[in-house]
């Protein structure tokens, strides 16, 4: 997987009424905590929503390679997003 930088963008998901009816939204990540034992790491975002609340901050979100691996986790979940092709 991928290392977390500052200033990379990923996709976390989030409640669809909180951003206009999509529940993923881009995040800019603003910290980078640490890896875990299964790859995975921990990270601080800055997500921005398609609402009238237009951002948010998350202290600690796991970051996962894909979003098949981000919905299976229980809780709050970011994953890269899909290389453009």
């Amino acid at each position: 997987m991928q290392k977390p930088s500052l200033g990379r963008v990923v996709l976390v998901l989030v409640h669809p009424v909180t951003n206009g009816g999509s529940d993923v939204a881009p995040a800019t990540v603003v910290r980078v905590h640490n890896q875990r034992p299964d790859g995975t790491w921990v990270v601080g975002l800055k997500v921005h929503l398609d609402s009238s609340t237009s951002s948010r901050w998350v202290k600690t979100v796991r970051l996962f390679p894909d979003e098949e691996a981000a919905r299976a986790n229980d809780g709050e979940a970011a994953f890269w997003p899909p290389r453009a092709r």
